[in-house]
């Protein structure tokens, strides 16, 4: 029975898009070279989109790190703003998610590539944003390490700051792009954002005007006492890691709280945590499926840090369900084991026995990633730009 609330489903396209099981490479279907094919990505997102999932959300770790003889989880990323700009072509409604780190770009650049998603797409893109945690992925970038996490987090805030001064630095009004007077741009319209700051001096602005939805989505993930309250005060949609729904619902009321002390609606902040889903037409063939995965990536039994749902189509809905009713998750961070199978089977399976059930919608009510989470426009009076 619907509950007036409405899941949200970001599929995180990890593993290559091949899986989130170390050993999804060597499952029949797969691909082990589907990372460096674009239909890859494509296809998984299409599958995606067929489910009216809200988006596709690629992580992003620039180096080599952990354990990268068995498993392609360690070093295999692509830049990922590319890689959605080809789903974006291919894609009608999804929404795009990709993962750049604070700690090792200029706000500039990125709040320019992310626009530059967003303008393309028509309003679909968001930016995860996160600092950097890996030392091998701080080596890449200065040479000087990993600085503590209190100088990551303020180098964070100030950043995140300036990207969404600079998404905001065009008034919808300053295209005008008049054929008959001649008229391109209102420059009256245009706003330098002249920050001056303790890490970082940006004029601005951006030569970009507002996309669909005025402008990305800002996403976060963090679970430290600064990543929650980054998260409270800028993000939109939080990817949060629990295991049971006690931990989840604290972690859902603490940013919440965060967010209405910065004086933000704290229901307009969707947390999704993680669910891993492992799919069969029985318990037993679905624990059998799990075990051969684990064999395959030659180590004892693997979990996760997020929810793992095995079993019955039936069983991860209502795994889903009980999250979602609960308050604990607005929705999740959907994780197959396996993309060659277990993704189709998510589609065809589970999401109609949601839908079944009133609490997952049945079609997309919008076009842009903002209308699907239902987060309001930026430009109320341009909401239709």
């Amino acid at each position: 029975m619907s509950t007036g609330r409405e899941l949200h489903l970001n599929l995180h396209m990890v593993g290559g898009a091949m899986g989130v099981h170390p050993a999804a490479w060597r499952e029949p279907g797969s691909d082990p070279h589907g990372f460096a094919k674009v239909e890859t990505w494509v296809e998984a997102a299409r599958l995606a989109e067929r489910g009216r999932m809200d988006a596709v959300f690629l992580s992003d770790t620039p180096g080599v790190f952990g354990d990268i003889d068995q498993s392609p989880h360690g070093a295999y990323y692509l830049e990922p703003t590319l890689i959605l700009t080809a789903v974006a072509a291919a894609t009608e409604r999804i929404g795009l998610i990709a993962t750049a780190s604070t700690t090792s770009n200029e706000p500039y650049n990125i709040a320019r590539r992310f626009k530059s998603l967003d303008v393309l797409s028509g309003g679909r893109a968001g930016w995860n944003a996160v600092t950097t945690y890996i030392p091998q992925v701080a080596a890449n970038f200065g040479g000087s390490g990993l600085p503590p996490r209190t100088d990551r987090y303020a180098r964070a805030e100030e950043f995140v700051d300036i990207v969404k001064g600079l998404w905001r630095s065009w008034e919808p009004e300053a295209l005008v792009a008049d054929v008959r007077t001649g008229r391109f741009t209102d420059p009256r319209r245009l706003r330098p954002i002249d920050h001056r700051g303790q890490h970082f001096q940006v004029r601005g602005p951006l030569p970009l005007p507002p996309s669909a939805q005025g402008h990305p989505l800002v996403v976060q993930a963090g679970a430290s006492e600064p990543g929650r309250e980054l998260a409270g005060r800028t993000a939109d949609v939080v990817f949060s890691g629990a295991k049971t729904p006690d931990v989840a619902l604290a972690y859902a009321a603490d940013v919440r709280a965060r967010a209405e002390r910065h004086g933000r609606d704290p229901r307009s902040v969707k947390i999704l945590p993680g669910l891993m889903t492992t799919i069969a037409d029985s318990r037993g063939e679905a624990l059998r499926r799990l075990e051969r995965l684990d064999d395959l990536a030659g180590h004892a039994p693997w979990r996760g840090a997020h929810i793992e749902a095995v079993g019955t189509p039936e069983h991860v809905a209502d795994v889903a369900e009980e999250w979602f009713a609960s308050g604990a998750a607005d929705g999740f961070t959907l994780m197959p084991d396996v993309f060659a199978d277990g993704l189709q089977a998510f589609v065809e399976l589970v999401v109609p026995i949601l839908q079944k059930r009133g609490v997952y919608r049945s079609d997309y009510r919008g076009t842009t990633l903002r209308e699907h989470f239902g987060v309001a426009h930026p430009y109320p009076a341009a909401a239709g730009v």
